[in-house]
């Protein structure tokens, strides 16, 4: 039987929620009651463990640390996500991991991604669920096979690159990964929007997914939806 894993990590926020941490108790009760009834492991960690540039890349835990080793599929979720089904999500086939699509349209992630292409000097591939459009992967839901866990810890460079990364570009884990996977072939498999359906996505501006992912001031939300 696999030994698959929910990891969850909240630190102090310096979004535009900052005032309150009310919508990221939603998210945790959320992703445990998920977890029981799929029948898999939970964890949630408050703690700075990997002494990132800052508490986004913190997320980079999930392939630097050997402690998820001893785990199968980990899913890297965030606590901004409320979740709408009993389907289990790590029965979806994923290569090294599994992501959604983000929004690519516009000059703000347009920019982002030519800031990392420079960067990296390297042009993004296409993406396969929208092929118009740059693979741009949103993090909120990360599921990460174990072999795509140990391919990122032996080609991404490990701490001392996320270093010279965050110094260079000043940006933040989601433009990162998805430099990284870019960089060193990994395998992206693009889950259905179901899985991580961001507000823009939501019919009569309602969530309808499996998992609803409220961003920005959206995690104000939250507590409509419990």
């Amino acid at each position: 039987m696999a030994n698959n894993l929910i990891y969850q990590y909240f630190l102090p926020y310096g979004g535009p929620m900052k005032s309150t941490t009310d919508w990221a108790d939603l998210g945790v009760e959320s992703a445990k009651k998920y977890a029981k009834t799929i029948g898999v492991k939970y964890e949630f960690s408050n703690k700075a463990t990997m002494n990132a540039p800052n508490q986004n890349l913190e997320s980079c835990r999930i392939f630097l640390d050997d402690y998820f080793n001893q785990f199968d599929k980990v899913l890297l979720l965030d606590v901004d996500i409320l979740i709408n089904t009993t389907e289990n999500i790590f029965d979806e086939d994923v290569e090294d991991i599994g992501m959604v699509q983000d929004r690519t349209k516009g000059a703000f992630v347009e920019n982002i991604i030519s800031k990392m292409e420079s960067y990296g000097n390297i042009t993004f591939v296409n993406s396969k669920s929208c092929p118009n459009e740059k693979r741009y992967c949103n993090g909120g839901v990360q599921l990460w096979s174990k072999e795509g866990r140990l391919k990122a810890r032996e080609k991404f460079g490990g701490l001392p690159e996320i270093y010279r990364y965050r110094e260079a570009t000043k940006m933040n884990e989601q433009p990162y990964i998805n430099l990284m996977f870019n960089l060193h072939d990994i395998k992206v498999t693009e889950l259905s929007n179901q899985w991580n359906r961001m507000y823009f996505m939501w019919k009569n501006n309602k969530p309808d997914g499996k998992f609803n992912h409220f961003l920005a001031l959206h995690k104000n939300r939250m507590k409509e939806y419990v």
